[in-house]
């Protein structure tokens, strides 16, 4: 099913720059939903169900295994198989996705991200669906590298690139305060794909997204550090 889409991104593969990356995460997460048996798939965001296409691809001849697909736009004739689900909703609206999908509720396999492209929103549905992720799940983020967007670059966007930075370092604070159930993987190149592997079991959820306290001036570090040696540094 959708062979030509995979054999197209196995073809893009080996253009140029930008079609090599787009295509290296696409074909990365194809690679993973196929390695599972009997997989439950969440897709946030369809537009034109090119990711929607290569999950059905993934999940081959089996007769278990499912897609759920959301989007806030009618997208429910990109794609035809018996084994998905398309519900037009606020990706953010767990309970109603749920509600409408409950085979969720017995754990997800893997979780793509690719709806709107706002922190606020991302923190929402990852938050929302992370207890339903099961142990061992992916939740991969679409749009995660700023440097297309950047000026004067292929789609140069002021807005875009610095809401993908803000995302960015979003799912880094959020591994940076759940180390101990999460591993991080970030591709770069084009627009990026970021990669969540959930260690905790189904139903845990994440701690609040906190930032490492980084030093910022090298000057005053120095500076507090040698006050400290000398115990004049009192905070």
């Amino acid at each position: 099913m959708y062979e030509e889409v995979i054999e197209k991104y196995k073809n893009t593969v080996k253009g140029s720059e930008n079609l090599h990356f787009n295509a290296k995460h696409y074909l990365t997460m194809h690679s993973h939903a196929a390695s599972l048996s009997n997989p439950t798939i969440l897709e946030l965001g369809v537009q034109s169900g090119n990711s929607t296409k290569l999950f059905l691809n993934a999940l081959g001849d089996s007769q278990k295994g499912a897609l759920v697909s959301v989007d806030i736009d009618n997208c429910s004739g990109v794609a035809s198989s018996s084994k998905w689900t398309f519900i037009r909703s606020d990706s953010a609206d767990v309970e109603n996705i749920v509600t409408e999908a409950p085979i969720l509720k017995d754990g997800i396999d893997i979780l793509f991200i690719d709806s709107l492209h706002t922190t606020e929103h991302v923190y929402k549905e990852l938050y929302g669906f992370f207890p339903y992720i099961k142990k061992g799940g992916v939740i991969f983020f679409d749009d995660i590298d700023s440097a297309p967007y950047c000026e004067g670059n292929e789609l140069d966007s002021y807005y875009v690139e610095l809401e993908n930075r803000r995302i960015l370092k979003f799912i880094n604070c959020v591994f940076e305060s759940n180390m101990q159930q999460l591993d991080l993987t970030i591709y770069r190149g084009w627009t990026g794909l970021g990669r969540l592997d959930k260690r905790s079991e189904l139903y845990s959820e994440l701690l609040p997204p906190q930032s490492l306290k980084r030093r910022k001036s090298k000057k005053l570090w120095k500076i507090k550090r040698s006050l400290k040696k000398r115990n004049l540094w009192r905070w």
